[in-house]
C-alpha cells in the first residue's frame, strides 16, 4: 500500500518546513497551497510535491488530495491564519479558516480513514494559575483562553479530541510555542522583530518575554509524533527568554546596535495607539499590539517533558535559531 503525506498549508511557516523534510525522505507529499508562486518561492519550482491548489474551508477542493485510491494516508494539518491584529472582518476570516478548515479535515480523514496529525498551539491551552509550569491536557475551552486566535485553536483542539473519542478518529495533537527561525518567507511576528531590529526599527525593549521554538524542531516533533496512539497530545516547546535576551543575541550575532532601553510593561502599552496609528499610516503590521504584550507577559512555562520522553524531543538554542535566521534573511535578500 502506498504511503502518502498530505500537509495543508504547505507554503506557511511550519508547513514548507515540514514538506521539504518529508520529500528530504523521499517520501510522497501531496501539498495543499492557494498560490502557484509561493509554493515555487518556498517549496522550489521543481518540488517533487504534488501541488493541490485550494482552501480549507471548501471540504471539495481539499477532497481531491485523497485521490490515489487504497493509499496509506498520513494528514498533517499545519494551515491556519494567525492573527494578532486586525479588522472585524479578518478576526471573522481567521475563525472560519480555522474552525471550518478543521471540521473538513476530520470529516475527510474519518472518510479515507486517514490519519490526522494536527497542529494546533500552546495558545489553546488554559494558563495555569501563578506561572505554573504547563503540561498536556484534554479539556480545551475557548472560554478560557485570551485572544481570538487563541480561542480558534482551542475550539479546533476540542474538536479533534471530540472527533477521537466519539467518531473513532485516528489522530494526534502537537503543541508548538513561540515558532522562530530561518525558512520564514511569510515574515511572521518573530521574523519582523528580527527583520526590523535590523533596519533600527527597534529603539528599546520591551519587558517580557516568552518560550521560543525553532520551526525546525517543530517539525522533526511533529513527524515523530505519527507513531503515537489516538488521542495523544504533545507540547513542542523549548524555554523561556526574554525580549531583552533576544535583542542582546540579535546584537552580539549580527554587529547591530545595542539595545540598552527596557520599557517596562505600562510604557508599552501606553504606546500602543501611536504604533498602531504609525503602522496605519505606512500600512505595515505594527510590531506590538495588545494580544502580544498580553502574550509577553503571560505563563510561558511549559514543559516538553513528554515529548522528550516519548520520542526522543530536543530543541536547540535559540541562539543558533537567530543564528540561521539571519543568515536566511541575507540570502532572501541577494536572491
Amino acid at each position: 500500500m502506498q504511503k502518502i503525506y498530505i500537509v495543508t498549508g504547505a507554503t506557511g511557516f511550519v508547513g514548507g518546513v515540514l514538506t521539504k523534510k518529508l520529500l528530504e525522505k523521499n517520501e510522497t507529499v501531496h501539498a495543499f497551497i492557494r498560490c502557484e508562486k509561493k509554493a515555487a518561492l518556498v517549496l522550489g519550482k521543481d518540488t517533487n510535491a504534488k501541488l493541490f491548489i485550494g482552501d480549507v474551508k471548501n471540504f471539495d477542493d481539499m477532497d481531491k488530495l485523497f485521490c490515489v485510491p487504497d493509499a496509506e494516508y498520513i494528514v498533517i494539518h499545519t494551515a491556519a491564519v494567525v492573527l494578532i491584529h486586525g479588522t472585524k472582518k479578518e478576526y471573522a476570516d481567521m475563525r472560519e479558516t480555522n474552525i471550518q478548515g478543521v471540521q473538513n479535515i476530520i470529516d475527510l480523514c474519518l472518510k479515507h480513514n486517514a490519519k490526522l496529525i494536527h497542529i494546533s498551539s500552546v495558545h489553546a491551552i488554559t494558563e495555569p494559575p501563578k506561572k505554573a509550569l504547563t503540561t498536556e491536557i484534554s479539556d480545551f475551552d475557548s472560554k478560557k483562553v485570551h485572544g481570538h486566535y487563541a480561542k480558534t485553536k482551542a475550539e479546533g483542539s476540542r474538536m479533534v479530541l471530540d472527533a477521537v473519542k466519539n467518531r473513532k478518529l485516528n489522530a494526534v495533537m502537537v503543541h508548538p510555542g513561540g515558532i522562530v527561525g530561518p525558512y520564514d518567507y511569510g515574515n511572521s511576528h518573530l521574523t519582523q522583530m528580527v527583520t526590523d531590529y535590523l533596519a533600527g526599527k527597534i529603539p528599546a525593549a520591551t519587558k517580557g518575554g516568552y518560550n521560543f521554538v525553532d520551526v525546525r524542531d517543530v517539525a522533526d516533533g511533529t513527524l515523530a509524533a505519527e507513531k503515537s496512539e489516538a488521542g495523544e497530545c504533545f507540547l513542542l516547546t523549548n524555554k523561556y527568554y526574554s525580549v531583552r535576551e533576544m535583542l542582546d543575541l540579535l546584537h552580539e550575532l549580527s554587529g547591530g546596535k545595542k539595545i540598552k532601553t527596557t520599557l517596562p510593561m505600562w510604557a508599552a502599552k501606553m504606546g500602543l495607539p501611536f504604533l498602531s496609528l504609525g503602522a496605519k499610516i505606512k500600512k505595515s503590521r505594527p510590531l506590538y499590539t495588545s494580544y502580544s504584550l498580553y502574550t509577553l507577559n503571560s505563563n510561558s512555562n511549559y514543559s516538553h517533558e513528554k515529548a522528550s520522553k516519548e520520542f526522543g524531543y530536543t530543541p536547540r538554542e535559540l541562539k543558533e535559531s537567530l543564528k540561521d535566521t539571519l543568515e536566511f534573511l541575507e540570502e532572501l535578500t541577494q536572491n
